[in-house]
């Protein structure tokens, strides 16, 4: 896999302003790209939101978000290397993501 996480923090937590029960935050990753000897830095920035209730811990409140980061970022990734040896061709998709 051409894409390596080098980072990961979680910024800007903060309660839905209308939405009882979700939390929204903004997570910013920086991902490493080597393509042919050449290495390149991403730096990203995701907007995620995570169902959460007063109980929840901000730990948990940390993870849920952060699972919905992975989420999104599994699928922005999946995107960008559909095409990272420069062919053209996009291969079919998998059932998994």
């Amino acid at each position: 896999m051409p894409f390596e996480i080098k980072a990961c923090t979680i910024d800007e937590v903060r309660r839905h302003p209308t939405l009882g029960g979700r939390t929204q935050a903004k997570v910013k990753v920086m991902l490493r790209e080597v393509l042919s000897r050449k290495t390149f830095d991403h730096n990203l920035t995701l907007r995620v939101w995570a169902e959460t209730n007063d109980r929840m811990s901000p730990h948990e409140v940390n993870t849920a978000l952060l699972v919905k980061a992975a989420s999104i970022l599994k699928r922005t990734v999946a995107i960008a290397e559909l095409d990272a040896e420069g062919t053209g061709r996009v291969p079919p998709s998998s059932l998994s993501g």
